[in-house]
């Protein structure tokens, strides 16, 4: 390889690490902060009826569907 050539590689390979750079902030941009927050126990006691429930309610229209 001629150094002209080397140097154009180097310019094409400058180019393509700009563009994932530019790349990489777009999805850093995009990436979601999970913000989740632990119940407490009264409010997990109630999902946990409320889900039963649900199923309960499911399982009969299941039943009433045959």
């Amino acid at each position: 390889m001629t150094k002209a050539e080397l140097l154009q590689l180097l310019k094409d390979k400058d180019r393509v690490i700009g563009e994932l750079n530019e790349r990489i902030d777009e999805l850093e941009g995009m990436a979601i902060a999970s913000q989740a927050v632990p119940m407490d126990a009264d409010s997990s006691r109630m999902l946990t009826i409320m889900n039963q429930r649900i199923k309960a309610l499911e399982e009969k229209l299941e039943e009433a569907g045959k």
